[in-house]
């Protein structure tokens, strides 16, 4: 990696910085306290987000609430530009940008989340935070991470930064393998196995199936020889069935005509029938004709009869509706006449009702003036009450004041006896919060394991994810594989070109090559069968660690409970005293306040206000007794009032009574005189008249003869109707009778056509004997059918039998492949083996160990080391636990480098970290020989100084490092200084720190 440019805005002391970098060493000077480390804390932060001087928002330009550092480095052919900001509120968003070249323009990585994109960062870099800190960046004042660390740390450490863990897949893919030819070379032995026995059932199979079809081609002619048979009797039943057809019809024809016949023979008679009737009417014809004249005359009689009738029912009807008009007129009057008796005694009742009150009126005349008087007086004691209210308005106003004033003090005495209560409450022993305190703490303690027990579930069931996502790729390029197998096998034609040579194929060349394609296809559908049982696998796994992650998420509820629980108790730990003071404040003031409400001793401006009033009311010679005694009094006598006007109402109604009285009577004797006079109105005498009209009618009706009855009547009228139909009937009839008789005598000459015809056919074969004869066959032919049906199913079924030669061919292959699979698998199973050892990772280390000692003692030298040979060496510690030891090797004996001094172990870790550099930078995943160094000069003289920086400046593509001003003069190297104005940190190029430096 190859840093380009660096710009900061509001980070730490910087507000704004812009550094162009290159290929190079360059050295930052400056003051302590300028802000030089701030930029190697800048670099780290850009790129992970995680600093050695606390969280991001300590980070932050205390002016300001934002920061922002940008980044554009090349790694590899690629440029990378990132840009990290943190807000105190919206917190941390990182982005990514791309390009291959500095023509092209920038593209933006597309992944959803910071953590993505923090990982694809984290891998372009090839290291994460702990290895870059361990190898490239050397933070001041931290203590090296390889002399003064532990063995087993140091261990970890370099196998950490070797990424030797990513190997571990590999080794359990190569497991997986294993398990994989395993099952694959079970499946060929199987597969050898059942091509063996499909051999040896091969010609069994075309034995029987010749056999079958022999006797299919027997039972073929056989059915044929009656199949012929069959069709010779058919038609003698087809002729037969003729004849019994056209018999048949004359039957039927036969019955035909005699329905016929019988038909018309029941015409005839019905004919004569109606002719012998019209005769016998017609014998009577004179004394019908009689009759009818009679008749007739004494209708004539009965018309006039019943105009006379007529006439009697509208005279009845008219002197009816007459008489009932007279009868509503007479009701009418009589009706009036009740009403005005009833009103005229409601009035002798009203008088006789109000009789007693008018005897009282004296009493009540004197009663009402007592009223009167009294209200006199209360109109005189509300006019000194007019003149005081403003005085009685302003008392009840003070009076209204002091209540509020207590009130507000009683409620101000309750709230501090409820504040009073609720410390109470929750003043608890100080000794039984830390108690509940530690039992919190000890229950979170215990969560926080199932907490990393749970996040270390999560990562081994994303761990099997991405196996199952490789799995799910390997079986997608297996399947194109085949797929374009298929497609290339299909295109192959018989006596086509050859795809390897372009010749035409023979068929022998043909079939070798569609063997051959059958035989990678074979052996890619199995390696996919393989991956299928790994999916299940994987996909069980994933299951059990669904499961698992579920149950510790369910034990993990109360986590949050109990963090909110400690933070309660340690807050209460906290107000513990504070508590205690306020309870004895609140104590005292409600003493206070109880004295003041009891004694009344509270808003003295007031109650001497209340006082002052009074007087000046007693002043006025306003006294509310006044008021209330003349309101009693009026409240006595205002049942007079009452009284009073009730005896005013009276007297009105006695007036109205007598005048009302009065005019009914008038009233009563004019219609007692109108219902005399009735009889000898206009329509008394209208009635009159109707009822002589009536009886005169009546008179002339009885001397009328009554009209014969209906059924006489209509007797007479059928029977001359019936001597008319008669005489027009007959004549049609008698012609109707001829026409039946010559329509009967032709049916009786067809009837005798029909049976000569009948006795001129011929008697049918004997039918039975065919149907017989037709059915054996017919039975004979379906047992053939049914046998030859059950042969072909037979042959149908069994298996198709294949060229033995494919089959020879088809075994020498599996047993090629079960020798294949058998090579494959030592290197598998030897991976494996290595999995299963604790200590895999050891050879690995030592095949390292030996590059990185003689590049570290090479750095060593060139530094002027004189303290001995640094010896790496793997060792096992007394708990079991691999460890990377260092020691010094001298002519005296070894010693251990964490008994080296402060400056021999700033050497030693230089060298470490150079030697590191330059062994990683060979990988392709890797950040180049790049170093960050902070104070790199401290405890060196000038001439190593020099020999460092020609040493760095050979062997690293880049490098940054902070050095003290004082160290400036020693330093050859390019540098800039960093200056610190207005409490910003600022940086000058060299030639603008010189000219600082000459001013100074």
């Amino acid at each position: 990696m190859i840093l380009l440019r660096l710009q900061l805005h509001h980070f730490l002391s910087y507000r704004e910085a812009d550094l162009a970098l290159g290929r190079q060493l360059v050295v930052l000077t400056g003051a302590p306290g300028t802000g030089k480390t701030a930029l190697l804390e800048a670099i780290a932060w850009g790129l992970w987000g995680k600093s050695q001087r606390g969280e991001s928002s300590d980070l932050i330009h205390s002016a300001a609430d934002e920061m922002q550092v940008s980044l554009q480095f090349q790694q590899g052919e690629h440029q990378f530009r990132v840009q990290r900001r943190h807000d105190r509120q919206a917190g941390t968003d990182l982005q990514v940008w791309q390009r291959s070249h500095d023509d092209q323009p920038w593209s933006n990585w597309a992944q959803p989340t910071l953590t993505a994109r923090q990982a694809r960062l984290s891998q372009v870099l090839g290291w994460d935070y702990a290895g870059f800190c361990q190898t490239v960046y050397a933070p001041q004042g931290q203590p090296s991470p390889w002399v003064r660390r532990s063995p087993s740390n140091r261990y970890q450490q370099l196998v950490q930064i070797l990424q030797l863990e990513t190997l571990t897949p590999l080794v359990l893919a190569a497991r997986d393998r294993d398990r994989s030819l395993e099952a694959e070379a079970q499946w060929f032995a199987a597969q050898l196995q059942q091509l063996q026995q499909e051999a040896e059932q091969q010609q069994q199979i075309a034995q029987e199936r010749s056999q079958r079809s022999q006797h299919l081609s027997d039972l073929q002619q056989q059915q044929a020889a009656l199949v012929q048979q069959l069709q010779s009797l058919n038609q003698q039943w087809r002729a037969a069935e003729q004849q019994q057809r056209d018999h048949q019809a004359l039957i039927y024809q036969l019955h035909q005509l005699q329905e016929q016949i019988a038909e018309q023979q029941r015409l005839l008679d019905d004919n004569q029938q109606r002719q012998a009737q019209a005769q016998q009417i017609l014998t009577r014809a004179l004394s019908i004709r009689a009759e009818w004249q009679q008749w007739q005359h004494t209708q004539q009689q009965a018309n006039r009869w019943s105009q006379h009738t007529e006439a009697l029912q509208a005279l009845t009807e008219q002197l009816q509706q007459v008489q009932a008009q007279y009868d509503v007129t007479v009701l009418q009057h009589q009706q009036a006449i009740v009403v005005l008796q009833q009103q005229v005694q409601e009035g002798q009742a009203a008088l006789t009702q109000i009789e007693p009150l008018l005897q009282q009126a004296t009493t009540i005349a004197a009663g009402y003036q007592q009223l009167q008087q009294a209200r006199q007086e209360l109109a005189q004691a509300q006019q000194r009450q007019a003149v005081a209210q403003p005085l009685l308005d302003q008392r009840q106003q003070v009076q209204a004041q002091l209540e509020q004033a207590r009130i507000r003090l009683q409620a101000h005495l309750e709230d501090l006896q409820g504040q009073r209560l609720q410390l109470r409450q929750q003043h608890r022993d100080r000794s039984e919060l830390e108690q509940a305190l530690t039992a919190v703490s000890q229950t979170i303690a215990q969560l926080e394991q199932h907490q990393r027990y749970r996040d270390q579930v999560q990562e081994k069931q994303q761990e099997r994810r991405n196996f199952l996502a490789r799995l799910q790729a390997r079986q997608r390029d297996y399947e194109a594989q085949l797929a374009e197998l298929e497609a290339q096998a299909n295109a192959i034609a018989p006596h086509g070109p050859c795809p390897l040579c372009d010749q035409s194929l023979d068929a022998d060349h043909w079939q070798h090559v569609q063997q051959r394609y059958q035989q990678q296809q074979t052996e890619i559908q199995n390696l996919i069968w393989v991956i299928c049982e790994q999916f299940a696998v994987s996909e069980r796994e994933i299951q059990v660690l669904r499961q698992e992650y579920r149950d510790r998420a369910i034990d993990l509820e109360p986590y949050s409970q109990a963090l909110e629980e400690r933070g309660k108790l340690q807050a209460q730990l906290l107000a513990h005293t504070e508590q205690a003071q306020q309870l004895q404040q609140i104590d005292q003031q409600i003493q206070t306040l109880e004295r003041s409400l009891a004694a009344g001793d509270f808003a003295p401006d007031l109650q001497r206000r209340v006082r002052q009033l009074d007087r000046q009311i007693q002043d006025l010679g306003y006294r509310d007794r006044d008021l209330s005694l003349a309101q009693q009094a009026i409240d006595q006598w205002q049942a007079i009032a009452e009284r009073y006007a009730a005896l005013q109402t009276a007297q009105a109604q006695q007036q109205h009574w007598q005048q009302e009285l009065a005019r009914l009577e008038v009233q009563y004797r004019d219609r007692q005189q109108a219902l005399n006079q009735l009889p000898d109105s206009p329509l008394g005498q209208h009635l009159r008249q109707l009822q002589r009209q009536h009886q005169q009618v009546e008179a002339t009706l009885r001397g009328l003869t009554a009209p014969p009855a209906a059924t006489t009547r209509q007797e007479v009228a059928e029977r001359y109707q019936a001597l008319l139909e008669a005489e027009q009937t007959l004549p049609r009839l008698q012609a109707e009778q001829a026409g039946l008789e010559a329509d009967l005598q032709q049916l009786q000459q067809r009837l005798t056509d029909c049976l000569r015809q009948q006795a001129a056919i011929a008697p049918a074969d004997d039918r039975q004997t065919l149907q017989t004869a037709i059915t054996t066959l017919q039975a004979q032919i379906q047992a053939l059918q049914a046998e030859q049906a059950s042969q072909e199913q037979a042959i149908a079924q069994q298996p198709e039998t294949r060229d033995p030669g494919i089959i020879q061919a088809q075994l020498h292959r599996t047993q090629e492949r079960l020798q294949l699979i058998a090579q494959e698998r030592q290197p598998a199973q030897q991976l494996a083996a290595l999995c299963d050892r604790p200590d895999w990772t050891v050879p690995l280390i030592n095949q390292w160990l030996p590059h990185l000692q003689a590049r570290c003692q090479d750095w060593l030298d060139r530094l002027g080391w004189r303290q001995g040979a640094l010896q790496w060496q793997v060792i096992t510690t007394d708990h079991g636990i691999l460890g990377l030891q260092l020691s010094l090797h001298t002519d005296q004996g070894d010693r251990r480098v964490n008994t080296c001094s402060d400056s021999e172990t700033r050497l030693l870790d230089l060298a470490i970290r150079l030697s590191l550099v330059q062994l990683l930078a060979q990988h392709p995943n890797r950040s180049g020989t790049l170093l960050l160094w902070d104070e790199p000069f401290a405890g060196l003289d000038n001439e190593q100084q020099s020999v460092l920086l020609t040493a760095i400046s050979a062997a690293l593509e880049q490098g940054l490092m902070v050095a003290q001003e004082r160290e400036l003069p020693a330093i050859a190297a390019p540098h800039w200084q960093v200056i610190m104005r207005d409490q910003q940190s600022q940086i000058l190029s060299t030639a603008n720190a010189i000219a600082t430096l000459e001013t100074k």
